[in-house]
């Protein structure tokens, strides 16, 4: 038979059903695992799928941070006293709780993390590791179901409803139906199975469109690397001679000063250092592990969605990731440095789901008030090219924003909902959403929004955002 590149072909699979959950989480990153925990939690037979052995996504199998828990300021000595305030008054700045900060606080008092003034401030970094150990433990006490190593390559439907997914693993192809179903996947790849409407990259809507992007076109991917055996005291010591390679970094604004000062006291730091005019800025974060620290970010242009594109970028960035660690060892205090691991490339964004509502940079840069808020960010927009007019925009002294229930409903398809990166919202948006901590709030909203739905026999769009508002609430959600 003749095949020409690129035509379509019916086939017929055999698969099995296995069982039936109150909640299916697709995906096993960080907003899956909360949004499993907490659907288990509040009552739900509930199962996690995830493609590896490893739960966790970006913090366990990608070498991120958690991002961002307290307001933010950009200006530097304003945030000073943001910092003082999370020593005594933590509650008063961090925007995130519930299940996120149990996770961070429990990992900082276990020593395994490093954050700020013993919680969780702008970073927080951990042992891989124990991350992964304390979620499946967590699983364990909630009686959250796993099934690792498979994947999800299709869906059930019955008109414009989801009832379950199909996977692919060892075993073949195998049915899990469910009462309401979480796409967690990042990528939104439940969601676009089901039929749900989505942009790719950036729309004609987006300010990006309008000055600096492509339509269509998507965020570098990238990859941050773990190294070890760094003499951070003598490289302290020659940033210090050399302040024209320290750059504070955007986020964490922290003065050099005040990095000695945290590293003295076993807390999260971060810096920016210019290496060479190839790699400008090359960021640094402390963790948990004494000598070690996570590099970032090599990164590269591609189609997170494309196989052929990620196996050529995952081949270019890690020639990227070669020679920049050979110019770090130029560097005093880096000499006998070596590079502990260097993960999967990471994709930044590909579909945005849209849902019955489209977060946009207008609601964030003016925190609009949300009646069916389920959580709140903190993070500015971190999006390549990035609209100037993001940047000049006059955010209140100690900024964060609301996130509204309607983002993580799809339009047109029921029983389904959406948590984390590809959640309804705009591109410049979803470059303050997507982040670690605001994943794990909208998993936090969605799992347990998938509870009360088969508790009360509803489908997520007519639950009464009232209820999942108060239950976040009880939770210690900030809203």
């Amino acid at each position: 038979m003749n095949y020409q590149t690129g035509s379509e072909i019916t086939i017929q699979i055999k698969a099995k059903f296995r069982k039936h959950y109150d909640v299916i989480v697709c995906g096993g990153g960080t907003a899956g695992c909360i949004a499993a925990i907490a659907a288990a939690r509040n009552g739900a037979k509930t199962l996690l799928i995830e493609r590896s052995g490893t739960p966790g996504g970006m913090m366990t199998t990608g070498n991120a941070g958690l991002t961002k828990f307290i307001v933010h300021n950009r200006d530097v000595e304003q945030y000073k006293d943001i910092l003082k305030e999370l020593e005594t008054s933590p509650q008063k700045v961090q925007v995130a709780g519930g299940l996120p900060l149990e996770l961070a606080n429990r990992l900082i008092k276990e020593g395994a993390a490093v954050g700020t003034a013993h919680t969780a401030g702008s970073y927080v970094f951990t042992s891989k590791l124990k991350f992964k150990w304390l979620l499946l433990d967590m699983f364990e006490k909630a009686n959250v179901s796993l099934l690792f190593f498979s994947s999800v390559v299709d869906v059930l439907m019955e008109n414009n409803e989801i009832k379950g997914v199909i996977v692919q693993n060892k075993a073949g192809h195998e049915i899990y139906t469910a009462g309401c179903v979480i796409d967690a996947t990042g990528d939104g790849d439940v969601a676009a199975l089901a039929g749900v409407p989505f942009v790719m990259g950036v729309s004609e809507n987006d300010l990006a469109a309008k000055c600096c992007a492509a339509i269509g076109s998507m965020q570098d991917m990238g990859v941050l690397f773990r190294i070890a055996n760094i003499d951070i005291e003598m490289f302290l010591d020659y940033l210090e001679k050399a302040p024209e390679k320290y750059e504070i970094q955007c986020f964490g604004l922290l003065t050099l000063e005040q990095v000695r000062k945290s590293h003295k006291n076993n807390e999260m730091f971060v810096f920016n250092i210019k290496v060479n005019e190839e790699f400008g800025e090359v960021q640094f974060y402390n963790t948990p592990e004494k000598g070690v620290f996570i590099i970032g970010c090599p990164c590269i242009t591609g189609n997170g969605l494309d196989a052929d594109e990620l196996t050529r970028c995952e081949i270019g960035v890690n020639k990227i990731v070669s020679r920049m660690f050979d110019a770090l060892k130029q560097l005093q205090g880096l000499e006998n440095a070596f590079i502990v691991d260097c993960p999967d490339l990471c994709v930044r964004e590909t579909r945005h789901i849209m849902g019955e509502y489209i977060l946009t940079s207008d609601d964030i840069l003016n925190n609009v008030h949300f009646e069916d808020c389920i959580g709140r960010g903190c993070h500015p927009i971190d999006i390549s090219p990035i609209p100037p007019e993001t940047l000049e925009y006059p955010i209140g002294d100690r900024w964060s924003f609301q996130i509204p229930y309607r983002c993580i409903v799809p339009q047109k398809v029921e029983n389904l909902l959406i948590a984390g990166r590809c959640i309804s919202a705009d591109r410049e948006a979803s470059g303050s959403t997507r982040t670690t901590v605001q994943c794990m709030v909208t998993g936090q909203a969605a799992g347990t929004a998938a509870a009360l739905c088969v508790k009360e026999n509803v489908t997520p769009r007519k639950l009464d955002s009232k209820k999942i508002v108060n239950v976040l609430l009880e939770q210690g959600a900030v809203l």
